[in-house]
């Protein structure tokens, strides 16, 4: 089959995947179904796709791979900060692509096998926050007993928490809950240095 033909099949079965996991929802969705609605045999789809949680990955690895220029910055950014204008740069393409995007994260599914910064299939967005999480580390910025794999993982389930919220419909602004999240899982939640109130005086007894 001609990388083409191939690439079109594949495609074809995406577009019927996406369509029928939102008409009838991902459970009651088989593989002859998706093989049915994209017009192929079961065999092709398995050419294409080992089993059906592999659409989903597909679904996600669509939804984030689209590439554009980096977002432009201030080249004295530090890199913590970069992360946030490259995370809200993210949102907002994927909510460009709605259906996709509310679908994906309105089903409880993880794909971590994407989010490895070695992995081909892995999203840009995700290596370019590892990049800049290493760079952080390097400037001293991050804490050194925690492994940077580790505080990836945090800002990606972050991102996904929020993107969930918005899908759910739990709020309107996708962007600023992602960012209320990524800072929260880079900063924590205590107030920085010189605006803490003072510690309340115990009582005696």
């Amino acid at each position: 089959m001609r990388p083409d033909k191939r690439n079109g099949t594949r495609d074809a079965i995406l577009d019927s995947a996406l369509r029928l996991f939102a008409e009838q929802g991902y459970d009651a969705v088989r593989v002859q179904d998706l093989a049915r609605a994209a017009g192929v045999s079961r065999a092709t789809f398995y050419n294409h796709f080992s089993e059906r949680e592999e659409v989903l990955g597909a679904l996600f690895q669509r939804l984030l791979v689209r590439e554009e220029a980096e977002p432009q910055v201030a080249d004295d950014m530090p890199p913590l900060q970069r992360i946030d204008v490259v995370v809200k740069d993210a949102v907002r393409r994927m909510v460009e692509q709605e259906d996709l995007a509310r679908f994906v994260y309105s089903l409880p599914v993880r794909h971590e096998s994407l989010l490895r910064p070695d992995a081909p299939s892995t999203p840009a967005v995700f290596v370019r926050i590892h990049r800049l999480l290493e760079a952080a580390a390097a400037r001293g910025e991050l804490r050194d007993d925690v492994p940077i794999d580790l505080v990836c993982a945090h800002v990606h389930s972050a991102l996904e928490t929020g993107m969930r919220a918005w899908a759910e419909g739990r709020t309107d602004d996708p962007a600023g809950r992602v960012g209320t999240l990524v800072t929260l899982a880079l900063y924590g939640i205590v107030a920085p240095a010189g605006t803490r109130p003072p510690a309340p005086r115990r009582g005696r007894g």
